[in-house]
């Protein structure tokens, strides 16, 4: 990505023109934004929120899952790109982030109940309701009962996004209505295809913060990193390897292996979505993990400059080009006398 990639005045003159009198003085476009999940990877979906503020692009429904599902519910209440950053960078560190955590004792639905994060939603989106909301909003998370995704948009705006961010075996599952609930990202981690088919749209774009296939293989996504790198000091190392064996999440151990193949079967569902999607912004992440929230200035940074790079695609989305018409050929026929040289 080019973080100086900045688009010319005259294209955000141009998108402010369209969102408020529409394409060519007809109707302005009803385009869909699809936020990813994606733990702290999320964050850059503000980022991508601020870039689209900024350039005027209207934007008529969202629909999200997990993080994306937290990130969109904010918006879709109310607050400004600005104000989703400032709630980014409240996770200041890791001692924040702990103090959100309501720990399960014993773990055995999941290591946290996640009603902490709830709450801190709630700060902004109260007791509002999908009715309630500035923009239309459906929450993706996946029925533990039937093992299908699950689309929230009616009832409070809070429970849905608690049952959507519900990560599996980190989360204990989310009771509704006589319901259990899990982590939308895993069965719908890009809702495309769901917007779509709920909504008429003219167009959707997706974000995807995920990492793709090609990071893993080269080596170049830190997604299961938990920290246990070898260090100088004899203590730490001796300490590092008794945690390796007590840390569920440590690699090779049993929340590792769940996540990781959990993650193989998002990747190839995201594959699919992608290609149904009119554009795709993928910010990209030189080290992440899905609890770094104290790193949201890589992750905002990174959303903007996916967003800004791509801007001509979604600027074409807002002034469609007309169907090309099929070329009549003016040609003028070969005489009989250059068809026999043609022959010989």
């Amino acid at each position: 990505m080019n973080a100086s990639l900045h688009p010319p005045s005259q294209g955000w003159n141009r998108a402010e023109e369209s969102a408020r009198h529409g394409s060519g003085g007809g109707r302005v476009p009803r385009i869909g934004l699809v936020l990813s999940s994606g733990g702290a990877r999320g964050l850059a979906h503000a980022g991508v929120i601020q870039v689209l503020e900024e350039e005027g692009i209207p934007i008529t429904a969202i629909a999200g899952c997990s993080m994306g599902a937290y990130v969109g519910a904010l918006w879709a209440a109310g607050l400004s790109a600005s104000a989703l950053e400032e709630r980014a960078r409240e996770i200041k560190d890791r001692a924040t982030l702990k103090a959100l955590l309501d720990f399960n004792i014993p773990p055995s639905a999941g290591l946290i109940r996640g009603d902490r994060l709830r709450q801190h939603l709630e700060r902004d989106v109260g007791g509002k309701t999908f009715a309630d909301l500035d923009k239309t909003l459906i929450i993706i998370a996946t029925d533990l009962d039937n093992l299908l995704p699950h689309v929230f948009d009616s009832g409070p705006v809070s429970h849905a996004v608690h049952a959507s961010s519900a990560i599996p075996a980190i989360c204990a599952p989310v009771h509704l209505n006589g319901r259990r609930y899990t982590d939308g990202g895993a069965s719908e981690p890009l809702p495309v295809t769901l917007l779509k088919k709920r909504l008429h749209l003219d167009a959707i774009i997706a974000v995807n913060v995920m990492p793709a296939s090609e990071d893993f293989e080269a080596n170049h996504d830190s997604t299961f990193d938990t920290g246990d790198q070898d260090t100088r000091n004899a203590l730490a190392r001796l300490f590092r390897s008794f945690w390796r064996k007590v840390n569920l999440l440590a690699r090779g151990n049993v929340l590792d292996t769940f996540r990781r193949a959990l993650m193989a079967a998002q990747l190839r569902l995201i594959n699919k979505e992608e290609a149904v999607a009119d554009v795709v912004i993928h910010p990209r992440f030189a080290r992440s993990t899905w609890h770094d929230y104290e790193n949201f200035e890589q992750y905002l940074q990174a959303g903007r400059d996916a967003a800004r790079a791509a801007l001509p695609a979604i600027r074409e989305l807002l002034h469609p080009q007309p169907p090309m018409k099929e070329s009549i050929s003016h040609e003028i026929a070969p005489s009989h006398s250059e068809l026999e040289l043609r022959a010989a």
